[in-house]
């Protein structure tokens, strides 16, 4: 049996915009939305079929670092709010159907050129030089031609397959933080209180009769019932797969499948509470899997520990972090938390090692495994994207490279 196969062909070049991103997630949004609003021609390419990424695909919420950036992250939320669609746990959480159509009245409105079904599949290189991206979807295989690339797919694709350095998981031994099925149920008491996250979780403890199995079964002693907006509805996350790469298509399939066998054995437990937390039902399964740690990218700088817990400040600041270290423990039933005073994302943690006219946002940025873990919260990762879009459209205007506009930036005026 052959173990390779050969392939040549043409490829059609469907467009050449100015900026490209890939990945309509919370990165891709702010990058795209940012640059066209500055008057760049954007294309933003997603591989789900409707934008928003975690937030709309993966049933994520609640918006962490919402209420800490001003931008598109107010912008958000106060759309949000005006749909109803606002509020629940802590208040910061929303409707994952009313964010789908606020994000894309926004791509609309900044007249952006969306192409949803569609995979980046390789960059377009010259001499280390980002073009473009090939795509593939139902048209085939494709190609898009940029004066900049933006890796906002959460994974690091494009950088990594362009040769970009980079780092997963801990230093120690590379064991990286598990996955979550997010899923949403429906039948939740409206007495149940919305800042009570665990109250739930604690009686089902206690009422369980084989504890161990109950690990086995959904291997998380720290989850969280995310009350909805909408009466009787919450999302829950609980959820752990373990040891699964995310930026393994083989491993991200056997991923899912076993997030969603978790989720049926959970819906099992919730009977046990029913007196306490309602009759609940399953709604909604979510059409990607949570991923939460895969490729970090090396950058032209590298957000350290040392800067999480001193707070250090740049000059080329892009996002101010104050969510707290969240680390979901690889090879442990609990959760780690460690608090700081915030500390910055420099411009120059997006610029890839090796490779030119690219920019990564949101979770693949470059950092340490600690700075990862506060950093990666969607909030944070939107903000991330309006710094990319803004930084890419600088450097055009300006006739530079991203990474000369970087190193110029560092040591001149906040971004």
């Amino acid at each position: 049996m052959e173990t390779t196969i050969t392939r040549t062909q043409s490829v059609k070049v469907r467009n050449h915009c100015d900026i490209l991103v890939v990945g309509a997630g919370p990165a891709g949004i702010g990058a795209a939305v940012t640059a066209a609003r500055a008057g760049a021609r954007v294309t933003l390419i997603e591989n789900g079929g409707k934008p928003g990424g975690m937030w709309t695909l993966g049933l994520l919420s609640p918006f962490f670092d919402n209420k800490n950036h001003d931008g598109l992250n107010r912008e958000l939320r106060e759309a949000l709010q005006a749909r109803n669609a606002w509020g629940g746990l802590w208040d910061i959480s929303f409707d994952p159907v009313q964010m789908t159509l606020v994000l894309n009245e926004m791509i609309r409105e900044a007249k952006i050129d969306l192409l949803l079904y569609t995979t980046g599949c390789e960059p377009i290189l010259e001499d280390n030089c980002v073009k473009g991206v090939f795509i593939q979807n139902k048209s085939g295989t494709g190609a898009i031609l940029a004066d900049v690339t933006i890796d906002c797919t959460g994974d690091g694709d494009i950088a990594a397959r362009a040769g970009a350095p980079f780092r997963i998981g801990r230093d120690r031994d590379g064991v990286f933080q598990p996955m979550t099925m997010m899923f949403k149920i429906g039948g939740v008491r409206d007495e149940y209180p919305t800042d009570r996250i665990l109250d739930w979780y604690t009686l089902l403890e206690q009422r369980v009769p084989d504890k161990e199995k109950f690990l086995r079964d959904v291997p998380f002693n720290f989850p969280a019932l995310i009350k909805l907006p909408r009466s009787g509805e919450a999302l829950v996350q609980w959820t752990h797969v373990r040891y699964r790469n995310g930026s393994d298509g083989e491993e991200l399939s056997c991923a899912a499948q076993e997030g969603f066998r978790q989720v049926e054995n959970a819906m099992e437990y919730f009977k046990l509470i029913r007196d306490f937390l309602g009759d609940v039902y399953l709604m909604e399964l979510p059409a990607v899997i949570g991923v939460r740690e895969t490729r970090r990218i090396t950058g032209e700088y590298i957000v350290t520990d040392d800067d999480v817990r001193n707070g250090t400040v740049f000059p080329d600041n892009i996002c101010t972090v104050k969510f707290g270290v969240d680390i979901h423990e690889p090879d442990q039933a609990g959760q780690t938390n460690i608090g700081h005073n915030g500390f910055h994302i420099p411009f120059r943690s997006l610029v890839p090692l090796g490779v030119e006219n690219l920019l990564t946002a949101g979770r693949c940025i470059s950092g340490s495994y600690m700075a990862h873990a506060a950093y990666r919260v969607t909030g944070d990762c939107l903000k991330m994207g309006e710094g990319a879009g803004y930084g890419a459209c600088e450097a055009i205007k300006r006739k530079l490279s991203v990474r000369e506009f970087a190193r110029r930036n560092s040591s001149e005026t906040t971004l």
